[in-house]
C-alpha cells in the first residue's frame, strides 16, 4: 500500500486510465446539499489566497497489466467532480460560459473525461455501476431531451450546470479552482485484499464527529498560540460542561439561537453557515458558546437556583429528554440578566412540568415539543417587548398565554381531556422514563420527605407491582366476579392498579389479602401509593374506581391547569410557519408569505404556491426537474388544465385544496433540504372559509 497527497486533477490525468466502480459499491448517492457545499467551498477557494483544499482520500487498486483503477473508496467525490467537468464542457459548447484559453474545453474533455485511445468501444474514463453509467454517458454524448432525468447523476449534473452558468466565472477560473482540490491518493499493491480494506474503511467508525469538525473549523485557521489560548479557555471547558458530547450541545445551542431544529448529522454545516452569517471574531463566538455550555451543564445537573428550584428541575430530568434544553438555556440566561425572582422561576418550571405531564397522560406525541421549545422563550419575549412600558406582564403569565394558544399536536390538555385519558392510559406500558416520572411524582407529590423511586427501581430494591396480577388465578377470577375478563382488560396496566412494593415479584399472583398482609406487603409499605390499598379487604372494580378517582385528584393537584390574566391588547396578524404541525391552514386568508426572511404580499393560496415554487426553482432547479421527471410531490413535465407552468417542462398542481398545497410545499422543502421553518405565512385578521382555494 502506498499513499501520497496530490491534486485530484492529477489523479484524473493520464492515458489508458479508467476509474472502475466495483459492483459491491452503492449507487452514486450524493445529495444536492453535498453538491451545494462543494460548490460553495470552491467559490470561497476562488476568492481566497489558499493554494489547496483537502478533499478527502481515494483508495484504489490497479488491475494487473493495465492502468485501470478499481475505486475502493472515493467514488462519490470522483463522480461529482466528473459531473462538474462535464457541466463546464457542455455549458461552453452551448455558449453559456466564457473561456480565455480556446483549447481548455477540449483539454478537459480528452484528458480528464475520456480516453480516445481506449481499445474498448466505450471511451469514457469513469465506469460507474450500470444504471449510473447510462445516465453518465448520456451527459457526454446525447442531447438534453435524452438525459435520464430520474437519475441522481443527472440531477446533480443539472445542479452544477445551473451554478456554473450563473456564478460569473470563466471556465478557466473554475478549472483553476478545481485544480486546488487535493486528495490523499492511496494505491493498493497486488497482494493487498481490496475487500478487506473496503470492509475496514466502512466499519472502523473513526469518522470525525460533528463536534470534531466544528472544533477544527473554529481553531484550525488560527495561529498556534491563539489556537492554544481559545482551546484552553473555551473549547476544553465546553467539552467538560457537556460531558464530552458537544455535538448535542451545539445542536441545542443553534436551535436556541435560530429557532430551527437541525439534524444532528448535519450540525457541522448548520453551524458553519451560522458562524459565517454572523461575521464575528472566533473568540467572541466561542465565549458565547462557553457561556451557554455552562448553563447547559447547570440544567443537566439540576443546579440552577435554590433547593426548591433544583428539585423541580430534577423532576423533569427523570424524563431523560433534552427536548426542552433550547428553552431552558435561553430562559435561565434571561433570568440572570433581568433578576427574575426565584418564586417566578419556580412557577415557570412548574407550568412546563404541568404541560409535559398532561401531554404524557393524554398520550400526545413528544416530538411535537421540539418545535414548541425551540421558539418558546422567543415567543414569550415577543409579547413582553410589545407590552406597555407601564404595564409589563410577568414572564409566567405570558408563558401560560402562549402555551394555552397551542393547538392540535402541541395542545395543552384541558381538565376534561386529562380526566378522560387518565382512566384508560396504560401507564405500565409507557416508555420507561415517562413511567418513572409519573410514579415518582405521584408517590412523593410535594412532600419534603421523599423516596428516591428512580434509584430504588434501578437498584431493584423495589418493583412496580400490579395489584390485580397480570395472570389471574381462579381465586382472582372469583374475587373479581362474573365480569372479571372485562375488569382485568380495562384496568390491568392503568394507574388505578399500579403501586410500588419491596417484595419479590414472584409472589405477585397471590391473592389480594396475602399480598396485603405478607412481609413487605402493602400493610408494611411506607409508600403513599399504598395508603388506600392498606384499607381494603378486597380488590374489585369498586376499589379500582375509588383509587382511580383519588389518584386523578392527586394528578390534578400536582399538575393543575394554569390560568393567566395576560391578553394581547392589539390585534396582530396571525402567522404560522410551514413546519407548524399544530396549525389548521384551511379556512385562513393569506395576506403575505415570508421566505428566507423576505416578505411577499399575496391574496390567494394559489398565488402563494406559484410564487414559492418559482423561488425554489431558482434555488434548486435540478431537484425540481428531478421531481417533475419522476412525477413526485405534485410536479410534472406535461401540461394539464389543473397544473400551472413554472418554466418549460416544469408544472405544479395548483387546482386543489389548501391542505394539498401545504402538502406539496412540505414535500418540496424536504426534497430540496430546505428547513420548512424558512417559509412563514401571514393571515388576515378576518377569516372566511376559503374552501379549496
Amino acid at each position: 500500500m502506498k499513499g501520497d497527497a496530490q491534486p485530484l486533477i492529477k489523479f484524473f490525468d493520464g492515458s489508458d486510465k479508467r476509474f472502475i466502480i466495483p459492483l459491491y459499491q452503492r449507487n452514486y448517492d450524493w445529495k444536492e446539499d453535498n453538491c451545494e457545499q462543494l460548490f460553495q467551498d470552491l467559490m470561497k477557494l476562488h476568492k481566497s489566497d489558499r493554494k489547496s483544499h483537502f478533499f478527502g482520500s481515494i483508495v484504489s487498486s490497479i488491475q494487473s497489466g493495465t492502468e485501470d483503477r478499481y475505486i475502493i473508496d472515493g467514488q462519490q467525490r470522483i463522480t461529482t467532480v466528473s459531473l462538474m467537468l462535464i457541466a463546464m464542457v457542455n455549458a461552453k459548447k452551448e455558449g453559456l460560459i466564457e473561456t480565455t484559453d480556446g483549447k481548455l474545453v477540449e483539454k478537459i474533455f480528452k484528458r480528464y473525461l475520456v480516453d480516445e485511445y481506449q481499445e474498448d468501444e466505450r471511451k469514457v474514463k469513469l465506469k460507474p455501476i450500470k444504471k449510473d453509467m447510462q445516465a453518465f454517458d448520456a451527459l457526454l454524448y446525447k442531447p438534453k431531451d435524452q438525459y435520464l432525468k430520474e437519475s441522481n447523476v443527472t440531477r446533480n449534473y443539472d445542479f452544477f450546470f445551473d451554478k456554473i452558468i450563473h456564478c460569473g466565472l470563466t471556465v478557466d477560473e473554475i478549472f483553476e479552482t478545481i485544480k486546488k482540490l487535493e486528495v490523499i491518493n492511496i494505491r493498493l499493491d497486488e497482494d493487498d485484499d481490496p475487500q478487506l480494506i473496503f470492509e475496514s474503511l466502512n466499519s472502523t467508525g473513526l469518522d470525525l464527529s460533528e463536534a470534531d469538525k466544528i472544533r477544527n473549523y473554529l481553531l484550525m485557521s488560527l495561529a498556534p498560540a491563539e489556537q492554544d489560548d481559545l482551546y484552553t479557555r473555551f473549547w476544553n471547558p465546553i467539552e467538560e460542561f457537556t460531558k464530552y458530547d458537544p455535538s448535542s450541545f451545539v445542536r441545542d445551542y443553534l436551535t436556541m439561537k435560530q429557532g430551527k431544529i437541525g439534524r444532528i448529522d448535519k450540525i457541522y454545516f448548520i453551524f458553519k453557515e451560522y458562524a459565517e452569517s454572523l461575521g464575528i471574531d472566533r473568540s467572541y463566538l466561542l465565549n458565547d458558546m462557553h457561556h451557554y455550555a455552562k448553563i447547559y451543564n447547570q440544567i443537566d445537573n439540576a443546579k440552577v437556583g435554590n433547593d426548591k428550584i433544583n428539585r423541580k428541575l430534577n423532576q423533569l430530568r427523570i424524563l431523560d429528554s433534552t427536548i426542552a434544553n433550547p428553552f431552558f438555556m435561553a430562559f435561565f440566561d434571561y433570568t440572570s440578566k433581568v433578576g427574575m425572582s426565584e418564586n417566578e422561576i419556580y412557577r415557570v418550571i412548574d407550568v412546563i412540568e404541568s404541560y409535559w405531564a398532561r401531554r404524557i397522560i393524554c398520550n400526545l406525541p413528544s416530538n411535537a415539543l421540539n418545535k414548541v421549545f425551540s421558539t418558546l422563550h422567543r415567543d414569550v419575549l415577543n409579547h413582553i417587548d410589545k407590552a406597555n412600558v407601564n404595564n409589563v406582564p410577568s414572564y409566567v403569565d405570558v408563558l401560560v398565554y402562549v402555551l394555552l394558544k397551542k393547538g392540535r399536536s402541541s395542545v395543552f390538555p384541558l381538565d376534561e381531556e386529562v380526566a378522560g385519558d387518565f382512566q384508560s392510559r396504560q401507564v405500565y406500558k409507557m416508555p420507561t422514563n415517562q413511567r418513572m416520572f409519573i410514579l415518582e411524582r405521584m408517590e412523593n407529590r410535594d412532600n419534603n420527605e421523599r423516596h428516591d423511586i428512580v434509584k430504588e427501581l434501578a437498584e431493584k430494591n423495589i418493583t412496580i407491582e400490579h395489584i390485580m396480577p397480570q395472570t389471574l388465578s381462579d381465586k382472582w377470577k372469583k374475587a373479581l366476579g362474573e365480569d372479571w375478563e372485562r375488569v382485568h382488560q380495562q384496568y390491568l396496566h392503568t394507574m388505578a392498579n399500579l403501586t410500588l412494593t419491596g417484595y419479590n415479584s414472584q409472589y405477585s399472583n397471590l391473592s389480594f389479602i396475602e399480598k396485603r398482609d405478607m412481609e413487605k406487603g402493602f400493610n408494611d409499605s411506607a409508600f403513599r401509593l399504598n395508603n388506600y390499598v392498606k384499607t381494603c379487604d378486597q380488590w374489585t372494580e369498586v376499589e379500582l374506581k375509588k383509587r382511580q378517582k383519588d389518584l386523578l385528584q392527586v394528578f390534578m393537584n400536582l399538575w393543575p391547569m394554569p390560568v393567566t390574566n395576560f391578553e394581547v391588547t392589539k390585534q396582530e396578524a396571525e402567522s404560522a410557519s410551514l413546519d407548524d404541525e399544530d396549525f389548521e391552514f384551511t379556512g385562513k386568508k393569506l395576506q403575505a408569505f415570508i421566505l428566507h426572511d423576505v416578505r411577499y404580499a399575496v391574496n390567494t393560496w394559489k398565488e402563494m404556491l406559484i410564487q414559492v415554487c418559482g423561488h425554489i426553482l431558482l434555488e434548486k432547479r435540478s431537484t425540481v426537474e428531478w421531481l417533475c421527471a419522476n412525477e413526485k410531490s405534485g410536479f410534472y413535465t406535461q401540461p394539464e388544465s389543473w397544473r400551472r407552468e413554472l418554466a418549460p417542462n416544469i408544472y405544479v398542481w395548483t387546482d386543489n385544496s389548501t391542505a394539498a398545497k401545504i402538502g406539496i410545499l412540505k414535500s418540496l422543502f424536504q426534497e430540496c433540504n430546505i428547513p420548512a421553518s424558512e417559509l412563514v405565512f401571514e393571515f388576515r385578521a378576518e377569516q372566511d372559509v376559503d374552501g379549496d382555494e
